[in-house]
């Protein structure tokens, strides 16, 4: 199990039924119920997506004095540079805003600092080489609200700069003729969880004016979407009116570069929703910024020629493979080092990881810090050093804000910057094992992780048309999530690794019903089910329109077995270290422990048959036991299992780690071996004898 415990939302029949007569489809009206909706007026209020939901852009402090000085800019012909971040909500912007201005007729030019070579955010060498170039105006995109020295530099050399940002505050603005940010103390307006694009998009329109905001819409919002849903920002209010309106557009395929992007990434003809944005069309772009290529992406977004975008297109997708390469060999590598750090600190789970390496490349830090997280179950913070600097990346777990960390850790940082989930740093080496001093003892109470069921899927509402209604909860993102759905009592039918072997395709079966299920991020090492198992499923349903044809797809988020199948491993595998431990066991006990030849037969077959070239083999334990009765047709307890492997280590034929749930098994050299002798089978056999 990926989750410690799943929380299963209480039915509100009555709510339910109030949404679903009066005209909400019966899933989605089950979800909102689940979720607190209780009547029809609060449903339309969430559901809404009407442009009405954007609001007045003035409300933003400082708006009207960046607009009058983009007026002034324009009116003299000054050279003005968009400054924008690498990511994807920082390319979408700096696209944005670039293309607005030229339309302006500016004379305008974009920076994107190279992320391999200058790191996060602003610096005064950027700006150095943008007055050489002759700017007046620098107008950043999604970075500069920390940018405090950078603004006092582009004073000195005359330049004047516009900040539109949209990460937290610190107590001091830099100076500068306008910061534009919703998270500023003095900002009126309602949603202060607007991306970077978005806040681009606000500056458009705040210059056009709202009764111009359908053409603003219809030029823009496709990159706002994009941006975003990229940004996981929460899926409420003007963010929920402008990604909707951002999907209709780039289904409309009017954005040469992006549609050319689209037609690449996902299935043909699909209809383009927020999932695949996040899935198929952000990485591609991500991978751009991530191996130091930005400018393909903003390039992709300016072009009207599809020669060209088509070219872009096919160089964005050889980064995305090769990010993907380079992500899972670090991936590995950098589990090792927290397997490492985790067991030097007695395994105990820690508050927060903090891990450092010289060989990792930092385009890919970011998403593997994610990755971390989610397995380690805390913060992670990620470090690639070169030449005693480190660029780093950190991701939060269940709702720590890593911002409030890292701001009791600044003087550490030469630079830092980000979300409340997502943050970006240097750092000197020298000052890494201080940072892990100071951030290791953090959330070390946090709850085990869990996971959300919003509702249970019984027979009959697994067909296209109960889940396709589903699509009135669109878009989703943070704070309205995608639903969690739980379909009990499946049995594992098949197995397929995908990909690196990362990932994992799975039939399921009720009866006479197979279902095909996607499991993204899990190896077969770690399932703790096999093929014969029956358990629970916890899931997220979509459906997949191509070619006009609508069919269901299941995507697993946890497998668990029945309760009392997990009760009964534990109480094996406490008799197990019990004995194993030197705790004297009664007879019974005894009994229960003492495998069969056969047994010992079947274990060592099953490592033989599974192990690699070098006799190596990783499984979960209960999983690789229940594997093994099926395939021997014996009923082979986790007891007698793990009695089987380590009387086996002991007279050395194998070596043997346990890790959680998990055994590591090494072959070694086959040997003539009388098991009866081990250790272990003497004193089960003393004990079963001198209780007769």
């Amino acid at each position: 199990m990926n989750y410690k415990s799943w929380i299963i939302s209480e039915l509100d029949l009555k709510a339910e039924s109030v949404l679903s007569s009066g005209g909400i489809p019966k899933l989605a009206a089950k979800v909102l119920a689940a979720r607190g909706v209780k009547t029809l007026e609060q449903a339309r209020s969430f559901l809404r997506t009407d442009s009405g939901l954007i609001g007045d852009p003035m409300e933003l402090a400082d708006m009207e004095k960046a607009c009058g000085r983009i007026r002034q800019a324009l009116e003299k012909s000054e050279r003005i540079a968009v400054f924008g971040d690498y990511d994807v909500d920082g390319i979408t912007a700096v696209s944005l805003l670039l293309g607005w201005l030229r339309e302006k007729g500016a004379d305008c030019i974009y920076y994107i600092p190279d992320r391999i070579e200058e790191g996060y955010g602003m610096s005064t060498a950027a700006i150095d080489r943008l007055a050489e170039e002759g700017v007046s105006l620098i107008i950043t995109v999604d970075l500069g609200i920390t940018a405090t020295e950078e603004a006092k530099h582009a004073r000195t050399l005359g330049i004047d700069l516009i900040i539109t940002d949209h990460h937290e505050c610190r107590d001091e603005l830099p100076v500068a003729c306008a910061v534009i940010n919703p998270c500023r103390a003095d900002s009126k307006y309602p949603l202060k969880n607007l991306s970077g694009v978005g806040v681009a998009f606000m500056l458009v329109l705040a210059y056009e004016g709202v009764e111009n905001i359908e053409q603003i819409l219809t030029d823009y919002s496709d990159l706002v979407a994009v941006g975003t849903v990229a940004d996981v920002m929460p899926m409420v209010g003007a963010n929920r009116a402008l990604v909707s309106r951002g999907l209709q557009e780039i289904n409309r395929g009017r954005r040469l570069g992006l549609n050319t992007l689209v037609r690449e990434s996902v299935p043909e003809d699909a209809k383009v929703n927020a999932g695949m944005i996040g899935f198929s069309i952000a990485p591609r772009i991500n991978a751009a910024g991530r191996m130091g290529c930005s400018s393909l992406a903003v390039e992709l977004f300016m072009t009207g020629d599809q020669k060209t975008a088509q070219e872009i297109v096919e160089k964005l997708c050889e980064l995305n493979r090769m990010r993907q390469k380079m992500e899972n060999d670090t991936y590995e590598e950098a589990v090792s080092l927290c397997d490492r750090y985790i067991s030097r600190a007695g395994g105990k789970r820690p508050g927060a990881l903090v891990i450092s390496d010289k060989n990792w490349h930092p385009g890919v830090i970011g998403i593997i810090a994610s990755r971390l997280s989610e397995r380690f179950a805390c913060p992670v913070f990620l470090i690639s050093l070169e030449n005693g600097v480190g660029k780093g990346s950190a991701r939060s777990f269940y709702g720590i804000n890593i911002v409030n960390a890292m701001q009791k850790a600044s003087y550490l940082f030469d630079t830092w910057g980000g979300h409340e989930f997502a943050a970006g740093f240097t750092i000197r080496e020298e000052n890494i094992p201080a940072l892990r001093e100071l951030l290791e003892n953090i959330a070390c109470e946090l709850e085990p992780p869990h996971i959300h069921i919003d509702a249970v899927l019984e027979n009959g509402m697994l067909d296209e048309k109960s889940i396709s209604g589903l699509a009135v909860l669109e878009p989703y993102g943070a704070c309205n999530p995608v639903p969690h759905f739980l379909i009990p009592h499946v049995e594992i039918r098949e197995i397929i690794p995908l990909g690196w072997g990362n990932s994992l395709k799975l039939t399921i079966g009720k009866g006479d019903m197979n279902l095909s299920a996607l499991y993204f991020g899990m190896n077969k090492d770690r399932l703790d089910m096999c093929e014969g198992d029956v358990g629970d499923a916890a899931c997220r349903v979509e459906t997949l329109e191509v070619k006009g044809k609508l069919s269901v797809r299941i995507v697993l988020l946890d497998l668990r077995l029945e309760p009392e199948a997990y009760k009964k491993y534990n109480c094996e595998m406490s008799l197990f270290r019990r004995f194993i431990e030197g705790e004297d066991v009664t007879r019974e006990e005894a009994a229960a422990l003492m495998p069969q030849k056969q047994e010992f037969i079947a274990v060592l077959r099953h490592i033989h048959r599974n192990s690699d070239d070098d006799g190596h083999m990783t499984a979960m334990i209960g999983s690789m036991c229940r594997k093994i009765s099926r395939e021997e047709r014996i009923e082979l307890s986790y007891a007698k299992f793990m009695i089987c492997v380590h009387a086996l280590a002991e007279k050395n034929r194998l070596q043997y780690k346990l890790k959680d749930e998990t055994i590591e098994i090494k072959l070694m050299e086959k040997q003539p071996t009388d098991l009866n002798t081990s250790r272990t089978m003497m004193r089960l056999r003393e004990t079963l004898e001198s209780s007769n």
